[in-house]
C-alpha cells in the first residue's frame, strides 16, 4: 500500500489552527481521511486477491451463462464477488455492500460498490480488458476506490483528497485542448438492439470530430484511462453504480471532471456519466447535446 506524504500532494496538508478553535471543515476532513486510507488499503488487498482468483479462469473453460441477450455471467464472477464480500464484511462489519451478482447486504451510510469482473464478456472471450472494481462511498461522495486489471498487470487506486495512482505512481489527466487531438472512449447499453437511445448518434458525431474512438467494454478501466491521461473524454449511459464508482473517483482525484449529459453535477451511482480531462469537458457536453437533439422527440 502506497501512502503519499504531504509534500507529494499539497492539498492533503492541514493548516495549523489556534488551540480550541473549531472548524466544521477540519472535523469533516480528519475522519474521512483516516477511514479512506484504511478503506483503500483493504480494497487494494482484496482486489488483488480477487484478481488472482479470476485469472485462474481467464482463457480457460470457465462455465458461462446468460443474464440477458448480451449480458454474460461466469462462475468466476460469482466466486470473485463471494471472496470480496467475505473480506469486506470481516474488515467492515457495519458497512453495506452492493455488488453486481448478489443481493445488497448490511446497512448504514457507508456503502461498498463491487463489480467482481467488470467486462465479463471480455473475460469470457479471452480479452485482456477487464477489471475488479471496488469503491467505498458515503452518499454520492467517493472515499476510496480500486480498479485492478489483472490481465494487464495494472492497479489504479485513489482515496479522497490524496490523489490517484497507477501501480504506485501518481497519475493525472491529459492536457489536450482540442477535440481533434482527443482520443475518446464510450460504451453501449445492453438494450441497444431495441432502443433508439443507443449511443449511435453520439458515436457518429464524435467519430467525425475526434482523433480516435475506443470501445473496450469495461467502464471501470475506461474511467481509469481518463484518470491516467490516455483517454481525454469518456461518455456512457445505461450502466450501474458498481461499474462506475471506483473509476469516477479516480478521475476526480487525477484532476478530471465529471458531469451528467446535461453538464450538471454527476452522481456516478446513476450509471450515466461524462468524464474528461476538464479542459475538453464543455466541448464533450456540447457534442453529446448536439447529437442527442437528433433522437426521436419522445426519447430523453
Amino acid at each position: 500500500f502506497y501512502a503519499p506524504n504531504a509534500s507529494e500532494h499539497p492539498k492533503a496538508r492541514l493548516m495549523p489552527m489556534a488551540q480550541g478553535q473549531k472548524s466544521a471543515k477540519m472535523h469533516d476532513f480528519m475522519p474521512i481521511t483516516a477511514e479512506s486510507r484504511r478503506a483503500l488499503e483493504v480494497a487494494e488487498r482484496v482486489a488483488l486477491q480477487a484478481g488472482e482468483l479470476v485469472m485462474k479462469g481467464w482463457r480457460s473453460a470457465a462455465e458461462i451463462s446468460r443474464k440477458g441477450r448480451f449480458d454474460l455471467l461466469t462462475e468466476f464472477d460469482l466466486a470473485s464477488e463471494q471472496l470480496i464480500r467475505k473480506e469486506l464484511t470481516q474488515e467492515f462489519p457495519t458497512h453495506r455492500i452492493i455488488g453486481e451478482e448478489n443481493a445488497e447486504s448490511g446497512e448504514g451510510e457507508l456503502v461498498w460498490y463491487v463489480d467482481p469482473i467488470d467486462g465479463t464478456t471480455n473475460f469470457a472471450h479471452g480479452h485482456f480488458f477487464f477489471g475488479v472494481s471496488i469503491a467505498l462511498y458515503r452518499g454520492s461522495q467517493g472515499l476510496a476506490g480500486v480498479v485492478h486489471a489483472p490481465a494487464l498487470g495494472v492497479t489504479w487506486k485513489a482515496s479522497k483528497g490524496m490523489g490517484a495512482f497507477r501501480n504506485g505512481a501518481p497519475c493525472s489527466v491529459s492536457t489536450r485542448k482540442q477535440l481533434e487531438e482527443a482520443v475518446c472512449a464510450t460504451g453501449f447499453p445492453y438494450d441497444r438492439w431495441s432502443s433508439p437511445d443507443n449511443n449511435h448518434a453520439e458515436l457518429a458525431l464524435f467519430l467525425q470530430r475526434a482523433r480516435g474512438i475506443r470501445r473496450c467494454g469495461a467502464a471501470s478501466v475506461d474511467l481509469c484511462l481518463v484518470a491516467d491521461g490516455t483517454y481525454d473524454i469518456y461518455w456512457v449511459q445505461g450502466l450501474n453504480a458498481w461499474d462506475m464508482c471506483a473509476g469516477a473517483l479516480l478521475v476526480q482525484e487525477a484532476g478530471g471532471r465529471l458531469s451528467t449529459y446535461e453538464g450538471t453535477a454527476a452522481d456516478p451511482r446513476t450509471g450515466r456519466l461524462v468524464a474528461s480531462n476538464g479542459v475538453l469537458h464543455d466541448t464533450a457536453v456540447r457534442t453529446i447535446r448536439e447529437a442527442r437533439n437528433k433522437l426521436p422527440p419522445d426519447k430523453p
